[in-house]
């Protein structure tokens, strides 16, 4: 059986630092704002890059479409847009969200640069 000094010291709940805790989250939560504040604006800028360049591509490609060929390159503008939106949030590490944005705008670029502007 244990004697009672040491029954009380079992129960006796340990003192914690709550300053300690504390410290170790602030530069942990400023960290992850920032990452999701990037991912913010990498999905608005960069989705909004994506899709005018493919709008313009289409468009150029359909051209003698005319009008239908502008309305079905809008139309999918604005859904690669919130597909894009959506895709950055969704990403397991920021890098490849950025690689996911960057390296399609510059072959869209590249492609509207070949086709001709």
């Amino acid at each position: 059986m244990m004697k009672s000094s040491q029954m009380n010291t079992m129960t006796t709940p340990v003192a914690t630092s709550s300053h300690a805790s504390k410290v170790k989250t602030k530069p942990a939560l400023l960290t992850y704002r920032c990452m999701i504040f990037y991912r913010f604006v990498l999905a608005l800028l960069g989705g909004y890059v994506l899709s005018t360049l493919l709008a313009i591509l289409i468009a150029q490609y359909f051209m003698a479409y005319g009008t239908s060929a502008a309305m079905s390159a809008t139309l999918l503008a604005f859904t690669l847009h919130t597909a894009v939106f959506i895709w950055v949030f969704m990403v397991n590490k920021t890098f490849n969200a950025s690689l996911g944005i960057i390296v399609p705008s510059i072959l869209l670029f590249v492609l509207y640069k070949f086709i001709g502007n």
